[in-house]
């Protein structure tokens, strides 16, 4: 991990630089949640069992935010499993408007802890675009412990657009599609597509997920902020 933990440091004290004088511009806000089944690209990260997440941002009031995230994974283990039982996510990220479009960068380091050698971990820079109802966002890995992962080329591109509809209910629509490659020179490519509607109302939602080759999920959760 000693790729991520300077990258994070760097932009941290890069954030914190900026803000110069205006510490009285920043906010910090706490976050929890809950779900039936954590679902992340299309594909259960708690195999199908229910999740519990909570985690912090700060935002510098001048474009900058950092954050953490944990959420727990499902899955029956025994005392003999090194698994991971949660999810621990860090980033960071700068956004501002041009020409009324929203453009936010980041970076984002995922985390399992208790897995062997830390061999799951990696991270991802990504850009988002929204504009009224419309989003679009673009991953790219940018680092990963596990060797064989790293020599990979790894995109995720989503689409995702939000109606308000009758008495603060609230229609989400999303489509996927994860792209991952070997690098130049080699033919072996594969894809993957996913897609979801979201109904909410208040802190929650009702969600109907599907991914290729994959079956369809329903899920209901809960989330708020303070």
């Amino acid at each position: 991990m000693n790729y991520t933990k300077k990258t994070l440091a760097a932009m941290l004290v890069a954030s914190t630089a900026l803000t110069g004088t205006a510490v009285a511009e920043v906010a910090i806000e706490g976050n929890v949640g809950a779900t039936t089944d954590y679902i992340w690209r299309g594909n259960t990260q708690s195999s199908g069992d229910a999740s519990l997440s909570g985690g912090i941002d700060v935002d510098f009031g001048n474009g900058f935010a950092i954050g953490t995230w944990v959420g727990s994974l499902g899955g029956n283990r025994d005392e003999n499993d090194d698994s991971a039982n949660y999810e621990l996510d860090v980033y960071g990220s700068y956004s501002t408007e041009l020409s009324g479009i929203g453009v936010e960068i980041g970076y984002i380091s995922y985390m399992y802890p208790g897995v062997a050698d830390s061999d799951s971990d990696f991270a991802d820079y990504y850009v988002a675009l929204s504009y009224g109802a419309a989003s679009f966002s673009y991953y790219a890995l940018a680092s990963a412990e596990n060797d064989a992962t790293e020599d990979l080329d790894g995109t995720y591109m989503a689409l995702d657009l939000e109606f308000p509809l009758v008495q603060d209910w609230s229609l989400g629509l999303h489509y996927g599609v994860e792209e991952i490659s070997l690098p130049a020179g080699s033919t072996d490519e594969d894809s993957d597509e996913d897609t979801s509607f979201t109904l909410s109302k208040g802190d929650m939602s009702f969600t109907v997920s599907g991914d290729e080759g994959d079956d369809t999920r329903a899920i209901v959760s809960w989330g708020t902020s303070f």
